[in-house]
């Protein structure tokens, strides 16, 4: 059964010190590993109740967020409202036009600031099956991507303040 996780915060500096470090990528062998899948439903299980750390509800979660230092996400898909799990996740811009959106994270409790980000984004990713997958997101959907993708790069949303 799915348990709830830790969520990493800036307010403990060992913590924060976790969040600002790269991830690695997950594996051929992590793919198969029970242990890792049981970990991915850790993970959503976390997002799906970090209210009860005290938190907002999440929009997305990313593995540094609960002290893993793997290349792995999740977003709240905001057309289908459904889950969507992103592995190794590479992201490029679709097009020049940026959006300024009021974004908030989990690690970074209390705070809400504006951020510009690429409207719309290509990923290229892999499923839980380790399957490659390739899509495109725009508006409210491509700026949870890259704020998750950030936290895979050890980079906070504060980071791109101007």
């Amino acid at each position: 059964m799915a348990k709830q996780l830790k969520i990493y915060t800036i307010d403990n500096k060992n913590e924060e010190k976790s969040l600002r470090e790269k991830s690695l990528p997950v594996t051929e062998i992590e793919l198969k590993d029970s242990v890792f899948r049981e970990f991915l439903d850790d993970l959503l299980f976390t997002a799906l109740h970090s209210e009860e750390q005290g938190n907002v509800a999440a929009g997305g979660i990313a593995a540094p967020q609960v002290g893993e230092k793997k290349r792995v996400f999740y977003i709240l898909d905001y057309d289908t409202n459904e889950w969507k799990l992103f592995i190794n996740p590479e992201v490029t811009p679709h097009g020049f036009a940026k959006t300024v959106t009021k974004e908030g994270c989990l690690s970074v409790p209390n705070r809400e600031e504006d951020v510009l980000r690429y409207k719309k984004i290509k990923i290229k990713y892999q499923d839980i099956d380790g399957n490659w997958k390739n899509e495109k997101y725009s508006d409210l959907n491509a700026v949870s991507i890259q704020h998750e993708l950030d936290h895979l790069d050890g980079i906070l949303f504060i980071d791109r303040l101007k």
